[in-house]
């Protein structure tokens, strides 16, 4: 899914919301899926600008990722450190792995 976010107090939210609905469809616990909600909704702030936010739910987690201008990278990716980002390219991403179950 590909939204493109502006950094207004709504489309802040729209993405952080988005954020949310995927990292539940890809399994992501509830509290690990709300940490990573707030700390989009900081990085879409932290961009200062429109961005593209892009999220795929698979079976292994969440991938993500969200397309600043070029020198707002470093400011979204610090607001996503928490989360294991890393800046390729134009994008900073983050992959965010569903906690696997095992019996006991």
């Amino acid at each position: 899914m590909t939204v493109r976010c502006q950094t207004t107090e709504g489309g802040v939210d729209v993405g952080a919301q988005v954020v949310l609905a995927m990292a539940a469809r890809a399994g992501i616990p509830p509290l690990a899926a709300d940490r990573l909600r707030g700390d989009v909704r900081e990085a879409l702030r932290a961009a200062n600008a429109a961005v593209e936010l892009r999220c795929s739910a698979g079976d292994e987690g969440l991938e993500m990722a969200i397309s600043p201008p070029g020198e707002a990278l470093e400011a979204v990716k610090g607001a996503l450190d928490g989360h294991g980002a890393d800046i390729d390219g134009e994008a900073v991403v983050v992959s965010v792995r569903r906690t696997q179950l095992r019996s006991v």
